[in-house]
Formats: C-alpha cells, sequence, structure tokens
C-alpha cells in the first residue's frame, strides 16, 4: 500500500505510514455512510462550531467577535472538509464564513462608526 501523501510503499497492514505517519485506512461504519454526519457534521467539529457561532452572531452586541470566530473556523472546517471528505461539513463551514464574516464586518462597522462619530462630537 503506497501513502497518498509522501508517496512511501507500506505494508498491506499498515494502519499508518511510516515515514509521514499520515493515516492509510479510514474506519468506516457498517453500512458505508452515515446519514446523521450529512445533517450534522460531527466529525468536523470547526465546521459545526462555524456554523452556531454564525447563527448566534446574529445577535447585536455579540454579532462582532462571533462573527470573526465563525469567519476563522469556517475557513479552518472548509480545510479540514477538503482534506477530509468522510467528514463533511462543507455546508456547515460556508455558512460560518458567509453568516460569519458579514455580520462580523457589518457590526465591527457599526462599533466604529459610533465610536468615530462620539469622538468627532467633543
Amino acid at each position: 500500500m503506497f501513502c497518498p501523501k509522501c508517496g512511501t510503499e507500506n505494508g498491506d497492514d499498515s494502519l499508518h505510514c511510516t515515514k509521514c505517519g499520515k493515516p492509510l485506512k479510514t474506519v468506516t461504519s457498517s453500512s458505508g455512510s452515515d446519514p446523521i454526519s450529512t445533517i450534522i457534521p460531527y466529525k468536523n467539529a470547526k465546521a459545526l462550531i462555524a456554523y452556531y457561532l454564525a447563527v448566534f452572531s446574529l445577535i447585536p452586541c455579540l454579532g462582532s467577535p462571533l462573527g470573526i470566530a465563525a469567519l476563522v473556523l469556517g475557513l479552518q472546517g472548509l480545510k479540514a472538509a477538503k482534506e477530509h471528505p468522510e467528514a463533511k461539513g462543507k455546508v456547515h463551514a460556508w455558512i460560518g464564513i458567509l453568516l460569519g464574516g458579514f455580520c462580523g464586518v457589518v457590526y465591527t462597522g457599526f462599533i466604529l462608526f459610533g465610536v468615530i462619530s462620539a469622538i468627532l462630537r467633543k
């Protein structure tokens, strides 16, 4: 068996590459697909957390920090979903990126506008 990352030849019973340590075999469920992980990508925690942070970033007072965190975790979750397709979570990651990024930018802009207008009034 050859490593998909570095190309090193390993024994057929090897679980990890002897050179780089990348897992060679993935454990799958007996049915072959997990319908729950399609709806809730629990194998991709960063994408799932990004999704929930993006939803809660709609709350005005919390929108700026939660939106920025959702954006960052969404990008990391999207990267994880591309590296490990079985983990799923691309849609959750994109929602975190788009909604979290939008709320983070908009609420940060409101905060900056308020601070600047207060400074200019003095």
